[in-house]
């Protein structure tokens, strides 16, 4: 790109430079000619007009007029010789006629040298004779020569210099884009870590900035797509662990069914473990039917009251006799799909209840423009390092406690995935050997309006 730039530059520098130089040298001859046959002209009018005179004085004293008019041209070619100049006078014939028509100046080359040539009559009454004049420009010519090569020296000279010039400028031009081919081969590599220096405020130095915020985001998606496959990965493998337990404890029940007596008790029991081990792989089946149900999903929202929802989720909870479960209203309706909400609130419910303690508090209460619906719990709670990974798929914070429950590790997931269809925003705070709070901030309406008055 540089050599090719530099080529096409540079060249068209030389025909703009060459062409200049020929229309100066042109300029320079034509003036030079043009100089030398205006003194010619001027300078054969003087002779013509001096020549006539003299012959009109020998025309009135003379005896033998024919010697002494040779005798006087000899006189006036010896005086113009030394000015390179030939003169010749000629008696004109009568078919050749004598008319003044004035002298006719010409530039001519005969033999290498070159000449200034003027043709005319004497004034009358001589128009009868005819008087030529040349003047030799060789030497000036010549001299013209050796100004047009010094000038020529000149331009190649310039041209060699310009040369030089131009490939520091475009070398310094298409630094920039060397080091953008550089980088961008690098970062092509997978050194997404790369940028350009950035100096100066011109069109490269933006294109560079540019580049670099190009560059930038490159690396930002890049990591998030290596998040991804790596949560995608993680999510496989979480999948895989989940499912090897009850699949392992399927297999040796139905093979320890082969051997034993058909209506042995321990059958039974072995045929309950199965149906055990098959419902928690259809709770992560269903679970997982739902996250990719709910994926990009928008809620449909309406107006639910919030006191039959509180007891619907009282209803479900029953089975659950050694927690205390407290609702309280401070809101009647709040916005939403139900059936999401409702799972939502039993997902939170289930976890606050497995969590050790032994009272739960469910509440919807207005904030600002927002309605926010809490659990609180008083169990175990959750170290600070696991709060950042807590709503991931499969995650439990102790995963022995909640195996045994059933749990899948899905339920926070779900609640996040709920609360994302609903443009709410789901917190969690919680102290070891306190307990736990999850808000759930529902946004878009002004619950001010429709709290218990």
């Amino acid at each position: 790109m540089k050599l090719k730039t530099f080529l096409a530059t540079y060249l068209l520098f030389l025909a703009v430079l060459f062409a200049c130089f020929a229309i100066v040298s042109a300029f320079l001859v034509d003036t030079q000619v043009n100089m030398h046959m205006e003194r010619s002209a001027a300078e054969y009018q003087r002779i013509a007009v001096s020549l006539s005179r003299d012959i009109l004085v020998l025309h009135g004293i003379s005896q033998n007029l024919v010697e002494d008019i040779n005798a006087l041209l000899n006189s006036y070619m010896e005086h113009y010789a030394r000015a390179d100049v030939t003169l010749a006078l000629t008696v004109l014939s009568p078919e050749e006629g004598h008319a003044n028509i004035g002298a006719l100046v010409s530039f001519v080359r005969h033999g290498g040298e070159y000449f200034i040539e003027v043709n005319g009559v004497l004034p009358e009454p001589f128009g009868f004779f005819r008087l030529d004049y040349l003047l030799n420009i060789t030497d000036a010519m010549a001299a013209m020569n050796r100004i047009q090569n010094i000038l020529l020296f000149v331009c190649m000279g310039f041209a060699a210099l310009t040369a030089l010039i131009l490939y520091v400028i475009l070398n310094r031009i298409f630094r920039p884009l060397g080091f953008v081919s550089r980088v961008s081969r690098k970062i092509a590599g997978g050194d997404y870590d790369e940028r350009i220096a950035v100096r100066g405020k011109n069109e490269l130095a933006a294109m560079a900035e540019d580049f670099n915020s190009m560059a930038d985001e490159i690396q930002a998606q890049m990591q998030i797509l290596k998040d991804e496959a790596d949560a995608k990965q993680q999510f496989v493998d979480n999948i895989a662990h989940e499912l090897r337990t009850p699949l392992t404890s399927i297999f040796g029940y139905a093979e320890y069914m082969q051997k034993i007596a058909p209506v042995d008790a321990e059958m039974i029991e072995s045929m309950q473990y199965i149906m055990d081990e098959a419902g928690h792989m259809q709770n992560i089946s269903n679970s997982l039917l739902t996250l990719a149900t709910l994926r990009g999903y928008e809620a449909a929202r309406a107006e639910i009251p919030v006191g039959q929802l509180f007891e619907d989720i009282r209803h479900s909870l029953r089975s659950l006799k050694n927690v205390n479960f407290v609702f309280v209203a401070e809101i009647d309706t709040i916005f939403g799909q139900e059936d999401l909400i409702k799972s939502l609130l039993l997902n939170l419910c289930t976890n606050a209840a497995n969590a050790g303690g032994t009272a739960v508090t469910v509440r919807a209460a207005p904030r600002g423009e927002n309605a926010v619906l809490s659990v609180t719990d008083n169990g175990c709670g959750i170290p600070k390092e696991s709060l950042a990974k807590i709503f991931e798929p499969f995650e439990r914070v102790d995963k022995a406690r909640n195996r045994q429950a059933g749990g899948a590790g899905l339920g926070l997931t779900l609640c996040a995935r709920i609360a994302e269809a609903h443009g709410a925003v789901i917190q969690m705070e919680s102290t070891v050997g306190i307990g736990t709070r999850v808000e759930v901030i529902l946004e878009g309406k002004n619950y001010e309006d429709w709290g218990n008055h």
